[in-house]
């Protein structure tokens, strides 16, 4: 097992927060896509999960050949099943995360130019106005705001079983903590459901995404809040998600 920048005060013995490795892939993409498809954020989905999971696959992979990227996991003890994962874009400088990181060339030598093409590729079946709109959305939010210059919570999942047991108190606080420790604002994109969690940690919302579901044959919007921490914010202690 790879080593943690942290100590992680983990309340129950029945998890273990670890870093996660290419093995894994399986189990966060199967979280990710039971946790996503419980919220609007499926509407750009291709309708085949099959497509959504091959796709999700190689960009989970591909995600452990960057440098900019750590995530980590909490698994149940009992189970071995993944509780929940966590993605960081950790910004140039930012040292407090080094510690038993890795990169992993996942595709060996190929893995640069895997990447390359398949930041441009798309699920299969996929309705592209849909899928650009979001995405491109979310690009504008980053430039507009110059996320390079922070932390970036990219992705945090929590499979559905395990939700309002502590899963995002326990893969967010420690890394939080070495934000504040280095003067780094945090930055994250929040579906509204959860931008409650969030505020409970010191983000304020400071912009918001709205998309139309009609355009997917769906009734309202969905909305995204646009978030930042700013550091040395007392952190709220969770008792449920």
């Amino acid at each position: 097992m790879t080593r943690l920048p942290f100590t992680p005060p983990l309340s129950s013995s029945r998890f273990t927060l670890s870093r996660c490795t290419p093995t894994d892939v399986p189990q966060m993409v199967s979280t990710y896509l039971a946790a996503f498809s419980q919220t609007p954020f499926d509407y750009f989905w291709p309708p085949s999960l099959d497509s959504m999971r091959d796709w999700s696959t190689k960009r989970f992979l591909l995600r452990f050949a960057d440098p900019k990227d750590q995530q980590f996991k909490l698994v149940d003890n009992e189970t071995g099943d993944l509780v929940g994962f966590i993605r960081w874009y950790v910004p140039e400088g930012m040292k407090g995360l080094d510690e038993g990181f890795e990169v992993f060339k996942v595709f060996g030598d190929e893995s640069d130019e895997i990447a390359k093409k398949h930041k441009s590729a798309l699920p299969e079946g996929v309705n592209e106005e849909l899928w650009n709109e979001f995405f491109g959305g979310m690009k504008k939010m980053n430039d507009k705001w110059d996320t390079k210059r922070m932390l970036v919570l990219g992705l945090l999942c929590t499979h559905p079983s395990y939700q309002n047991q502590g899963a995002a108190k326990a893969l967010m606080e420690n890394v939080l903590r070495i934000a504040d420790n280095e003067g780094i604002r945090v930055y994250v994109e929040s579906l509204s459901t959860a931008t409650g969690v969030y505020k409970r940690f010191g983000f304020k919302e400071i912009d918001r995404l709205e998309f139309d579901l009609s355009k997917a044959g769906r009734e309202g919007t969905a909305g995204i809040d646009i978030m930042i921490r700013e550091p040395n914010v007392p952190n709220v202690p969770l008792t449920n998600e």
